[in-house]
């Protein structure tokens, strides 16, 4: 059946469908999303209340759940853009069929109203829209935007808090330190002397958040 052959009760039905399939698919990687977040806020928290309740744990078992964030990151990265294919389509449909309709309805005047013998253009625009992604099921989003835009969102704050543990934990066991020079030197691990170990965490933590806030720049995205 050709679209010229589709009268526009049944297109209508045939969008309100779409439209529910794209936003099903969105909240299922959404949920999937949300649990990496939970895994990785958990890990967190089990380590840090592990290293911090005895002073006899080494201070870079903190790192253990940074390692694990570090992965929890990237597998969220990949959900983030298949959720990202999913919810464009959404927000496709809502721009160019749902806010106009809903405009329309309301019967108020102004920018968003569709009339009658501007429907036509609205279907064109919103097809041309469409035209680009239909079919496609590889997502767009590159994975060190998807990776900075989560970083933005959640994991650098996670950092920040395994970080504050692990510099809590430098100056408070076995015993409150006294001086810089005693801080630093707890932070050794092997042969690294204390100094560069905090060089390089400072370095680490300090290029998570250039790359944050350069790679794809800042959006208004939610997610």
């Amino acid at each position: 059946m050709s679209v010229l052959q589709i009268d526009s009760r049944d297109r209508s039905m045939i969008l309100a469908h779409y439209y529910r399939a794209m936003v099903g698919r969105a909240d299922v990687w959404r949920t999937r999303m949300d649990t990496t977040t939970n895994w990785a806020i958990g890990a967190t928290a089990a380590v840090a209340s592990f290293t911090l309740g005895n002073p006899e744990v080494p201070h870079y078992v903190v790192w253990i759940a940074a390692l694990l964030t570090v992965c929890f990151l990237q597998l969220e990265a990949r959900r983030l853009t298949f959720y990202n294919l999913w919810q464009q389509r959404v927000l496709m449909l809502e721009a160019g069929l749902v806010r106009p309709a809903l405009a329309a309805a309301s019967g108020e005047a102004g920018e968003g109203v569709v009339e009658p013998h501007d429907a036509g253009r609205w279907d064109i625009d919103l097809a041309n829209a469409l035209d680009a992604s239909l079919g496609r099921t590889v997502p767009s989003m590159s994975h060190w935007k998807a990776v900075a835009r989560r970083l933005r969102r959640i994991y650098l704050y996670l950092f920040g808090v395994q970080l504050l543990a692990w510099l809590f934990k430098l100056a408070n066991h076995p015993s409150v330190a006294g001086s810089f020079s005693e801080f630093s030197a707890r932070a050794h691990v092997a042969a690294a002397p204390g100094v560069a170990v905090l060089a390089a965490i400072a370095a680490i933590f300090l290029g998570a958040a250039v790359l944050a806030f350069t790679v794809g720049g800042v959006d208004r995205d939610p997610a």
